[in-house]
């Protein structure tokens, strides 16, 4: 007597190719109120609405560069791949490096941040703190609420290993270009998630002693400064970046920055944009 029963099938999904947050790149780091697809969908919506304002000319999407691939080696090179183990180990740093370039060329494309509720929107453009700027100000003087997700919108400047000595050396080029000629008010605005290594008073100290160093007529302002240096610390990435009129404008929260001055939202609007930045744990269990 045969067998009846039926074979099980079994399928494996492909797994889509994702891209993480690592050092060098600059970018847009929101935070958002536990709908992460919703609130990556609106910033995309929100950044392209104001990026195809202030630069009509730019180009977006990926560009493909064919040079380096597997299929595109000589064949010496290919006969001359007899071990395995190495054959293998160029075609994954082959794959890497196309992944890198198609990255490279877009401009926006989330990354994963390993922390919930904060997004990491990666962009070949060379200031995204101009278009965080632009976008701010509208809202700002329109009162138009265009996010029901996303929180806070942050420009990324540049990104480094969450230690010490790369904090200081990515910050001292930031400091050269903001804060070595033209004297300001400052405070350091610091932030870490899943991160029991770094120290935030030793950084902040550093940071405000570095700052005065460069131009002595720098003051620390925590009530009003003028100038603003995010630190941002997820995991053992650092993201770093300095703002302006960051208290005037609500701590860069999109939602506070379109209510009415002296007039909270009707009973309706709020339940419907209602959101609050969820709080995380530094050093979760």
């Amino acid at each position: 007597m045969g067998d009846t029963r039926k074979k099980k099938n079994f399928y494996f999904r492909k797994r889509r190719n994702k891209y993480f947050l690592e050092p060098g790149f600059r970018g847009f780091f929101c935070t958002c109120n536990f709908r992460e697809k919703d609130c990556v969908r609106e910033v995309y919506n929100l950044l392209n609405e104001y990026a195809d304002k202030l630069y009509p000319n730019s180009e977006s999407g990926p560009t493909q560069d064919p040079a380096g691939t597997p299929e595109n080696r000589s064949g010496s090179e290919s006969e001359a791949e007899t071990d395995i183990s190495d054959a293998l180990k160029r075609e994954v740093d082959s794959m890497k490096m196309s992944s890198q370039k198609s990255l490279k060329h877009k401009r926006f494309q989330v990354v994963e941040t390993g922390a919930s509720n904060c997004i990491f929107i990666k962009t070949n453009l060379p200031s995204p703190e101009e278009l965080t700027m632009a976008i701010i100000k509208d809202l700002s003087a329109t009162k138009v609420q265009k996010t029901r997700h996303v929180l806070r919108l942050l420009p990324i400047m540049a990104t480094c290993k969450a230690n010490l000595p790369d904090i200081m050396e990515c910050a001292g080029k930031l400091f050269d270009k903001f804060l070595l000629k033209k004297p300001s008010t400052f405070a350091v605005i610091f932030n870490k998630r899943f991160n029991s290594c770094v120290s935030r008073d030793l950084v902040i100290k550093e940071l405000a002693e570095m700052i005065v160093l460069k131009n002595g007529e720098n003051k620390a302002d925590l009530k009003n400064p003028g100038l603003c240096i995010i630190v941002e610390i997820i995991k053992g990435i650092c993201l770093m970046s300095i703002v302006e009129d960051y208290y005037n404008f609500k701590k860069y929260n999109l939602h506070e920055i379109c209510k009415e001055e002296g007039n909270d939202c009707d009973e309706t609007q709020a339940k419907k944009f209602k959101a609050t930045e969820p709080t995380l744990p530094e050093n979760p269990q």
